[in-house]
């Protein structure tokens, strides 16, 4: 059987809804600035990123493999969010979608550069503790290749080989700080969210008091949708903080059963998809898809 060597680190999944007739995307390529049209297969990918022949080396690409069965899963939990509006997921899917999209911060062309040939000095001192030979890619692939046969945050903590920093990251990236809880908005009005490789978009408010802490996450799950968690407190903050109202925010409701939760369901107006839009733009550094009609705004 001839093996894949077109690893996706934002999977095809989430490209499609993108998609004209989930067939063809619209591709803005940040490096070369022209834009063309493209097969999901083509986006987002960087070749054999996955591939494992120290711990895997029987299997190659079992991380692929693992990573399609976690994909296949999240799927059908995001397929809820993207077109119910009485929203209702089990608070064990909700568990397993922010551990879905932690690990996606962790599988990432980018992190996968930072613990490789972006690695510093330092940090390849600090993670010398853990990984004797200094192989920091191997470090990066044998704890991912742990992280995508784990479901939820007890499993991770209990994974006898998951190193205790990317314990703390998951941690850190599934439940944040002070905890976050999920919500979706849906787009009013004519612009349509747009998709980059910088997946989440990290959404970081300036306080009153000077300091500067992520407010919400922003997953866009379709044209019309996107899930964003947000961070507890943020309800409370200014709109110059967090770009809504105080009482746009509003925490999912557990239900009588104990097991399952209601998420929130807002409208956002053009302008605040806009404004998400710009800074979607700004943060990826490879491309991104977008819908015609939304384009050429842009460019």
């Amino acid at each position: 059987m001839k093996q894949p060597i077109r690893h996706h680190y934002i999977p095809r999944f989430l490209i499609r809804p993108f998609c004209d007739n989930q067939k063809e995307a619209l591709y803005y390529d940040k490096h070369t600035k022209t834009s063309s049209v493209r097969a999901p297969e083509e986006i987002f990918m960087a070749r054999n990123l996955y591939r494992d022949s120290i711990n895997n080396e029987d299997n190659p690409v079992q991380i692929e493999n693992d990573l399609s069965k976690f994909e296949n899963e999240a799927s059908r939990i995001i397929a809820k969010l993207r077109k119910d509006d009485d929203i209702l997921i089990s608070t064990e899917d909700e568990e397993k979608l922010r551990i879905f999209y932690a690990i996606m911060g962790f599988r990432s062309e980018r992190t996968a550069q930072a613990f490789g040939d972006n690695a510093s000095e330092e940090m390849s001192a600090y993670y010398s503790f853990y990984q004797e030979d200094g192989n920091l890619t191997d470090f990066w692939k044998r704890n991912l290749g742990a992280l995508v046969n784990c479901r939820s945050l007890r499993e991770i903590l209990d994974h006898p080989s998951i190193d205790d920093p990317i314990k703390l990251f998951m941690g850190r990236d599934a439940f944040g700080i002070f905890g976050i809880y999920p919500m979706v908005i849906e787009r009013r009005g004519g612009e349509d969210f747009i998709l980059g490789d910088s997946y989440p978009l990290v959404v970081e408010g300036v306080f009153p008091d000077g300091l500067s802490a992520p407010v919400y996450w922003v997953y866009p799950i379709s044209p019309s949708r996107a899930l964003i968690y947000v961070a507890n407190g943020a309800e409370g903050a200014p709109i110059k903080v967090t770009g809504f109202e105080k009482d746009f925010f509003a925490k999912p409701r557990l239900q009588r059963d104990r097991k399952t939760l209601k998420v929130s369901l807002k409208k956002v107006y053009e302008k605040q998809v806009s404004n998400i839009n710009q800074m979607i733009i700004n943060a990826s550094t490879e491309g991104l898809v977008f819908q015609k009609n939304t384009f050429h705004k842009y460019f």
